[in-house]
């Protein structure tokens, strides 16, 4: 376990939500996935999920405009200027895809895509620095930005958010960002079991108890697996969709 109570460092990806198009079905589904306690917000029409009483991750409706985007997670990065880095995201051919704006008094955020279109949250903290427990299950572990074109997603982050770059070998490209001397997040080429036309994205990774027992968990609730569960140097993991297609993947840590 990995508990916070001060902001993360720029570029940490410190809080997770699921944009649905059905977002009470979808806080019904993860519930029982993960075992998430959803309280609903009626003042911001948004789940809450909390793990032990912790913040873990939000869900909620498709923000306006997006509403033709496939459901799916946003993976928030830490900033402590939310301005200044939507100001380097566009210099370095990224897009704005939400205008900053404050969330009460919980903090600043917004919403953009990296050169490649994979979309990313912002997240600067004021009250609520994000999740703030990492590594038990049910708890956001990783998030890798995923695309065909790895160089330009890798100058792309290293420029935006100062990562350092480590690259790893393996059956496709991949390197480990990171921040504060700590890697951080990741980014890479699409996995190749993802089917053909699939667009780049940030993917999710869920601590779990067991993959395997979570796999069927996520069947027979109507989620679906992507190829088949890989045993990794950290542990064994899976990619996975919910009943409305969103991807996320499960890791059981080694």
């Amino acid at each position: 376990m990995v508990e916070q109570s001060v902001p993360w460092p720029t570029g940490t990806p410190n809080w997770v939500d699921l944009a649905a198009d059905d977002a009470e079905a979808a806080a019904k589904f993860y519930a029982g996935v993960f075992g998430w306690d959803c309280e609903y917000q009626g003042t911001r029409d948004y789940w809450v999920c909390k793990l032990d009483g912790v913040d873990v991750g939000g869900i909620g409706p498709k923000q306006p405009g997006t509403e033709h985007l496939p459901s799916r997670w946003t993976t928030y990065l830490a900033t402590d200027d939310v301005d200044r880095t939507l100001a380097a995201v566009t210099a370095r051919h990224g897009t704005q895809l939400m205008k900053a704006r404050e969330v009460e008094q919980h903090g600043r955020m917004a919403i953009a895509a990296d050169p490649n279109g994979a979309i990313f949250g912002l997240w600067q903290a004021a009250d609520h620095i994000g999740t703030e427990r990492t590594a038990d299950p049910g708890t956001l572990v990783w998030s890798e930005a995923l695309s065909e074109d790895f160089e330009t997603a890798r100058r792309f982050y290293i420029a935006v958010f100062g990562y350092r770059a480590e690259e790893i070998g393996g059956y496709n490209r991949y390197a480990a960002l990171y921040a504060a001397d700590k890697p951080v997040a990741g980014t890479g080429e699409l996995h190749p079991d993802f089917p053909a036309g699939t667009p780049p994205h940030w993917l999710p990774y869920f601590a779990a108890d067991s993959t395997d027992r979570t796999i069927d968990q996520v069947i027979s609730a109507g989620g679906e697996i992507l190829g088949d569960p890989l045993d990794t140097d950290f542990g064994r993991m899976a990619v996975l969709t919910d009943p409305e297609g969103a991807r996320f993947a499960v890791i059981q840590l080694g």
